[in-house]
């Protein structure tokens, strides 16, 4: 394999405390009651609208999940004292792959600004590129960012693979026709999904210089 587009939360950092910190903020400066008890790693992962649906299910005023979802979204863009951990294993290989020729890419679904912020903050200057969900003018899919990565490095399909902890980035990667590496390490305890959707399974971030 000579290209390498990643996922980043799940990935490559552990954001879950940060995320839920913030959330958790979130809900208070809304005055909105929170069940505490719903603040687990296992709501981390989809659009922040549906994180908010498992945490507050009750919730329907849409006025109020925006509200929640904009306070959110200052805490988080702007904390310069994210608690986010990087996975044991991650500079070592990101250097490694760099040092062999091999060709690193990002694809989050995370917006323009915190995405920087993390980059900056983990020391992350490896990546040609990073695609975020606001790179453009509309919101992009995760199979729009490999696309458009294929075409504009001018890549392999069969010599390129996106590496994802959650379904979605498995399902984007084979409408891509990029190979599918699924990243066990992420969130979720229910790994049988992703194993499911992906072409190849690795247990920890060293395995991808095996492959």
């Amino acid at each position: 394999m000579n290209n390498y587009i990643f996922d980043l939360d799940g990935t490559l950092i552990n954001s879950s405390k940060e995320v839920l910190l913030c959330m958790e903020k979130a809900f208070l400066q809304s005055n909105y009651p929170l069940d505490k008890n719903r603040l687990n790693h296992n709501v981390i992962g989809p659009p922040l609208k549906e994180i908010i649906k498992l945490l507050a299910p009750e919730l329907e005023d849409e006025l109020k999940i925006s509200e929640i979802v904009n306070n959110f979204r200052e805490l988080y863009d702007n904390d310069k004292n994210d608690i986010s951990e990087v996975y044991g294993g991650v500079y070592k290989i990101l250097t490694k792959l760099k040092q062999n020729g091999k060709r690193l890419f990002m694809a989050t679904f995370k917006p323009t600004k915190p995405t920087m912020r993390i980059i900056e903050q983990f020391g992350f200057d490896c990546f040609e590129e990073i695609y975020t969900i606001d790179k453009f003018e509309k919101h992009i899919t995760k199979e729009e960012m490999i696309i458009d990565i294929l075409k504009k490095y001018n890549l392999e399909k069969s010599e390129t693979c996106m590496i994802g902890d959650a379904v979605s980035d498995m399902k984007a990667a084979k409408s891509a026709g990029v190979v599918a590496v699924a990243a066990t390490w992420g969130y979720g305890d229910n790994k049988k999904p992703l194993i499911e959707n992906a072409d190849i399974v690795i247990n920890s971030i060293e395995e991808l210089c095996q492959k």
